[in-house]
């Protein structure tokens, strides 16, 4: 199971519930501290525990490093397909704009399906971004059995026109990838290991920790930088969604691009 299938309901607030559980198991260390015998907290049981919580926290550390590399993988993976997609939505126009006249109603819907992947991709205010949106998968086709059924009228026409097309089945090909990652994710039982451990470390930290507010505020201030952590990874994999959002810029550049070339003689 992979984080997908979660985050929609609680994406938002996985960073908040890590917070809870880590500092709580700091503070579980320090109420079980107040039970245990004197000959439980010597500085021989310290050095073995200490140790012992020196596995758990390279573990930790190492398994924190390789899914912030996987979710930052993601993230410029994401955002190098969008740019990409833009890129060939400006390729499109530019051969368009150059069969003629002819293709002026293809550039109208290249025109229109921009504006639509744009709005689709990043919705306004808090709406759920739409990667399968139908009607903009219509439109697209529609668009790309409109270039098919063109014969063209000259050398440099058809030439243009197997371009045009070759160029709808890349941007058909990004639009399908950007759909089929959005399946993959960290897989939830990793995160769960990473979160039962570091309620491990903190306990441990507690368990020997002196009581005092000092103590207690550091803890607290590391159990924020841990949240942070797993909710920056999270945010990362779902890169159209959380906080950390890929960019919209390029597919704005594109919608630009193509109303500038359209007001063209």
């Amino acid at each position: 199971m992979a984080i997908r299938f979660v985050r929609m309901k609680v994406g938002p607030y996985i960073g908040f519930i890590v917070l809870v559980m880590v500092f709580g198991s700091a503070i579980l260390g320090m109420l079980i501290r107040r039970k245990l015998p004197e000959s439980h907290l010597s500085d021989e049981t310290k050095s073995v525990v200490t140790l012992s919580m020196g596995v758990v926290g390279t573990l930790t550390a190492l398994v924190l490093s390789l899914l912030i590399a996987t979710a930052s993988s993601t993230f410029n993976t994401r955002n190098q397909e969008i740019t990409v997609l833009a890129a060939k939505v400006i390729q499109l126009e530019h051969l368009l704009q150059r069969y003629g006249p002819e293709a002026d109603g293809e550039r109208d819907l290249l025109h229109l399906y921009a504006a639509m992947k744009l709005q689709d991709l990043f919705p306004q205010g808090k709406a759920t971004p739409a990667l399968e949106n139908p009607r903009t998968i219509i439109l697209f086709e529609e668009l790309q059995d409109r270039l098919a059924a063109k014969e063209g009228h000259s050398a440099q026409q058809r030439w243009l026109l197997s371009q045009a097309q070759a160029l709808t089945s890349d941007m058909a090909e990004a639009r399908w990838l950007l759909i089929e990652q959005d399946v993959l994710g960290i897989p939830v039982p990793v995160l769960l290991v990473v979160l039962f451990w570091l309620c491990l470390l903190f306990m441990s930290f507690g368990l020997f920790a002196p009581p005092n507010v000092t103590v207690t505020v550091v803890l607290f201030l590391c159990a924020i930088a841990v949240a942070g952590a797993i909710q920056t990874i999270l945010d990362l994999s779902r890169p159209f969604e959380g906080v950390i959002r890929v960019s919209a810029e390029p597919l704005r550049h594109a919608l630009e691009v193509i109303n500038h070339l359209k007001g063209l003689p």
